[in-house]
C-alpha cells in the first residue's frame, strides 16, 4: 500500500480543481461556447449531487481499486467544515469521496487510472 501523505481535505481540494478542468475541457471539446450555458452544464458535472451520483455508479460497477477504495472511505469521513449550498451532508461527503481520489489519483502520479476515471466520470455526466 501506497504512504498517502495528504490528508482527504487536501486531496479532495485539489481533486475538485482536476475535475472542474477536466469537465471544462470535455465540454468546450463538445461544442459549448457561451459562458452561461457552460456554466449551467459544468455544475451538473461538478455539483455535490452529480458527483455523488457518478460515485454511485462507479461503485456499482466496481471500478476503484483497494487502494482508492481506501481513499474514498477517507474523503467520506473527512471533517468538513463548510457547508454544502444545495446538498445534505451525506451527498456533500460522497462528492468529497470522489474529489479525494481523484486529488490521490493526480498527486500520486496514477496519470492511466486518472484518465480512465475522468473519462468514465464525463459519460456518466453526460447523462445527468
Amino acid at each position: 500500500m501506497e504512504i498517502v501523505e495528504h490528508n482527504a481535505t487536501s486531496l479532495a481540494w485539489i481533486g475538485d480543481a482536476v475535475m472542474s478542468l477536466k469537465v471544462r475541457e470535455h465540454l468546450l471539446s463538445k461544442g459549448f461556447r457561451k459562458a452561461d450555458l457552460l456554466q449551467k452544464k459544468s455544475s451538473k458535472y461538478c455539483s455535490a449531487k452529480g458527483q455523488a451520483k457518478m460515485l454511485e455508479t462507479l461503485m456499482d460497477e466496481e471500478f476503484f481499486s483497494e487502494e482508492e477504495r481506501t481513499i474514498l472511505a477517507r474523503g467520506r469521513n473527512a471533517t468538513i467544515h463548510s457547508k454544502a449550498k444545495n446538498a445534505d451532508g451525506k451527498t456533500y461527503l460522497q462528492a468529497t469521496a470522489l474529489e479525494a481520489v481523484l486529488g490521490y489519483m493526480y498527486l500520486y502520479g496514477h496519470e492511466d487510472r486518472l484518465e480512465k476515471c475522468i473519462t468514465r466520470i464525463v459519460e456518466i455526466g453526460d447523462t445527468l
